[in-house]
């Protein structure tokens, strides 16, 4: 059989006549498509993928962080790409100088972008850590960043626009995470990881208390998988003193390192400092700080002596200020600020004013004596008298606040989905305008702004005063909208009456009528950001999403939401069986309409939606041929294990899934839901993607369907991260994903060589297994199905 389906695949032999082609279908299980397909193929591969050129900042494409990326003086502005190069294996990090001119600019002719620093990162292992990174103007001619220049460790760096010359501010053993330089360049402040190994130097026995089991088994040699710590420190470049710590070491909380600030004038620092000790008084008394610690830091009210976890997910903050001269510490105001988890503690929320002599300090709140009520403010702060001032309140919480280009008397606040500005008065207070200052545009009158649209990708565009619109970048000149194929919004509805807004790809050439193999892939849809190949959502959603790249195999992509539009659950229980539901409903839809073949379909789970996925696969019929989990959740018995200690938000949310915890009262309910327990009733060919050297989730899923001789493969990246970035490691993951569902789906499969390291060989044995796996897959079917249980407490 295997001699069979190899001579009928290959491309361009019309050999298969549509009685065979049946014929075959019923003898092996799988469809087998005639190979009178043209041989050509139409649209971008995995590489045009990997190579395509992406904006690393400003971040998520957020338009107030791209204002400010504007010069002092209003003529230049920067942005930073990553291009990955194929040839070397190796990212190559560019920090790109934009022409402002006016003059140039009415005339449509602005300068081409010019290259001010070039960083080629072979040690590239995470999207969400790139080589150059919190980029920033000091002055009109100096550009400062964090970045690892020829692989070392981050250092604070700054750089000559005019003459491309690199120079260090720090000369640090340790990670720098996070740092804040004053106008002279002469004070650095930053944030540096501390080593926790858990065998003590001369140790030979650990005590693990509430410790991680990756920290234990992993971290003695590998700073990423310890219990991270942090401390701060100023580095003077006056004297050649070496630097000098702020305060003592603390454990990372809110799943991210704390952003910096220190005035331009070098003589203070507002530094966050975190207390758990206070967190469960202020949630009583904040309500956006009781929000966070219900939905992301349960650990001090669910075991409150620290036996089984530690605050780790979430902890409230307030900020304190630190003189740098001689380190005296004083207090800022004795009540938390309302930051959220992860990139929230790097959010733009302090900025200085006149020099430093004051700090306005969005998103904190106050202290319920001071009558102000329990919502979260504007202040201004004044460190040398400890002086403080209310500008306004906030009706919700605080996203980020940027000063205005051109000015340091406005800025605005981003407060929920509102944007507010705020502009200094002649008396010096503070009034709230109704719109954005004349002066938002910079000294020239210079709006930027990103252009993108989903079949359109983002390129930078200038807007003049006299409302010109001039194109600044081409950063992707290859990309075709006519052969990428196209990307559009689809909705559907669900059986429980939810309404999904998803996205459907199209590939070029598109035939009306005809019914195609589908590949649904998860974690979100924007309707307003370019799809290339993740979820569109946010930087660094791709990891093994091939998404056009599917278009050129003949496959339709679907793009599912997060989440439903209407009827949106509440619970993580919820949220599982809605996923389900929008799985099938988008499926039932598909096929009504006549573009889906209801027997080839795929679906790609990443992260939580690895866990969604498995759930879906394990307790319900949905018709699903191939899936992979991407790195992805679990709530399993073996996820718990190894998890412990990892967040103190996890071991909630797996309870909340599966009905209570897997002992005592509960044990039946989680019995019923742990999708470990019910591997029997999978019948999908499973890939399985983990990445980094650690024991992560899904190791059970794996090893309990190949005891069952079901087809299931797991691929380990052992120097990836849960966001790839390596051109290399995202061709392994990508192009195997296109590999895995052509086989699946289309029954075909690839004769050439195109990973870095591959061989006719291994690509042979590739396809080996995967035919076994076809044979094993064709006895799975044909034994009586299990005896599913309904998922859900």
């Amino acid at each position: 059989m295997p001699l069979a389906r190899r001579w009928l695949e290959r491309p361009g032999e019309c050999l298969v006549t549509g009685l065979l082609r049946w014929v075959l279908i019923l003898m092996f299980g799988m469809a087998v498509v005639s190979a009178c397909r043209s041989a050509e193929r139409i649209g971008p591969t995995v590489q045009d993928l990997v190579e395509f050129t992406r904006i690393e900042q400003p971040r998520n494409s957020d338009a107030d962080a791209l204002q400010t990326q504007v010069s002092p003086d209003g003529r230049r502005a920067f942005i930073v790409t990553r291009t990955a190069e194929m040839a070397t294996d190796r990212n190559l990090f560019r920090i790109l100088l934009l022409d402002l001119d006016p003059q140039r600019l009415q005339a449509q002719r602005p300068a081409e972008p010019r290259t001010v620093l070039t960083i080629a990162a072979r040690r590239d292992s995470s999207y969400l850590d790139p080589a150059i990174r919190d980029v920033r103007w000091v002055g009109p001619e100096t550009l400062v960043f964090r970045g690892r220049v020829d692989d070392g460790l981050d250092q604070v760096y700054r750089v000559d626009v005019g003459t491309g010359r690199l120079a260090a501010l720090t000369s640090e053993t340790l990670p720098i995470v996070s740092f804040a330089v004053s106008d002279d360049l002469r004070q650095v402040v930053y944030v540096a990881q501390i080593p926790k190994p858990p065998l003590p130097t001369g140790a030979r026995s650990v005590v693990v208390g509430n410790q991680s089991f990756w920290s234990i088994k992993f971290g003695q040699g590998d700073m990423r998988a310890q219990d991270r710590q942090y401390r701060y420190f100023v580095a003077s470049r006056d004297g050649g003193r070496q630097a000098r710590p702020l305060g003592p070491v603390f454990p990372e909380s809110s799943s991210q390192p704390p952003g910096v600030s220190i005035s331009p004038d070098g003589r203070w620092a507002l530094l966050p400092r975190y207390e758990p000790e206070r967190q469960l008084a202020w949630a009583d008394e904040y309500p956006l700080v009781g929000e966070l610690a219900r939905l992301a830091g349960p650990s001090l009210g669910m075991d409150p002596i620290g036996y089984f976890s530690r605050p780790r997910s979430y902890v409230a903050r307030r900020l304190v200020a630190y003189r740098l001269a001689d380190g005296h510490e004083q207090a800022v105001v004795d009540a938390p600020d309302d930051a959220y988890p992860g990139v929230g503690q790097t959010r733009s929320d302090r900025l200085w004013q006149r020099g430093g002599k004051s700090v306005v300090i969005a998103g904190t709140h106050l202290p319920l004596s001071a009558g102000r009520g329990s919502g979260s403010h504007l202040v201004e702060y004044w460190p040398d008298t400890g002086r403080l001032e209310v500008i306004a309140s906030l009706q919700g919480r605080l996203d980020a606040a940027y000063p205005v280009p051109g000015s340091h008397d406005a800025f605005v606040a981003i407060d929920g989905t509102q944007r507010r500005w705020f502009e200094r008065t002649p008396d010096g207070r503070w009034k709230e305008l109704d719109r954005a200052p004349a002066a938002a545009g910079g000294l020239q009158g210079v709006s930027l702004r990103l252009d993108q649209a989903l079949n359109q990708p983002p390129d930078v565009w200038a807007t003049t005063a006299a409302g010109q619109s001039v194109r600044l970048t081409h950063l992707n000149p290859g990309y075709s909208a006519e052969t990428w194929g196209v990307a559009k919004p689809y909705t559907w509805r669900d059986a429980k009456g939810r309404q999904w807004d998803g996205g459907l790809l199209l590939p070029a050439g598109f035939v009306a009528g005809k019914r195609y193999p589908l590949v649904i892939q998860t974690y979100g849809f924007a309707t307003d950001r370019f799809y290339l190949d993740g979820a569109n959502i946010a930087d660094g959603v791709s990891s093994g999403f091939a998404g056009r790249a599917f278009l050129r195999e003949g496959l339709l992509v679907l793009a599912l939401p997060l989440g439903p539009s209407t009827g949106r659950p509440t619970n993580e229980r919820g949220g599982v069986d809605a996923f389900a539901d929008g799985v099938r409903g988008a499926i039932d839809a598909l096929v009504g309409e006549g573009l889906v073949d209801a027997e080839r379909i795929g679906l790609m789970g990443w992260s939580a939606t690895g866990e969604r996925a498995l759930n879906l696969l394990t307790f319900t019929d949905t018709r699903i041929r191939a899936a992979t989990l991407l790195d992805g959740d679990a709530n399993t018995l073996f996820s718990v294990a190894v998890t412990y200690g990892a967040g103190d938000n996890m071991l909630t949310r797996k309870e909340a899934i599966n009905g209570g915890s897997a002992f005592g009262n509960t044990l039946r309910d989680w019995v019923r839901n742990d999708p470990a327990l019910h591997t029997d009733c999978v019948r999908a060919a499973l890939r399985i993607e983990t990445y980094g050297p650690w024991v992560l989730n899904n190791w059970d899923i794996y090893a309990l369907l190949r005891r069952q001789y079901k087809p299931a493969e797991m691929v380990v990246i052992p120097d990836g991260t849960h966001s790839l970035s390596r051109p290399s490691e995202r061709m392994i993951s990508l192009q195997g994903n296109v590999d895995w569902y052509r086989f699946w789906l289309l029954g075909e499969e690839r004769h050439d060589p195109v990973l870095k390291g591959e061989t006719a060989q291994t690509l042979e044995q590739q396809y080996t297994r995967w035919r076994q796996m076809a044979e094993l897959r064709g006895a799975d079917e044909r034994r009586p199905r299990c005896e599913r249980v309904q998922a859900g407490p």
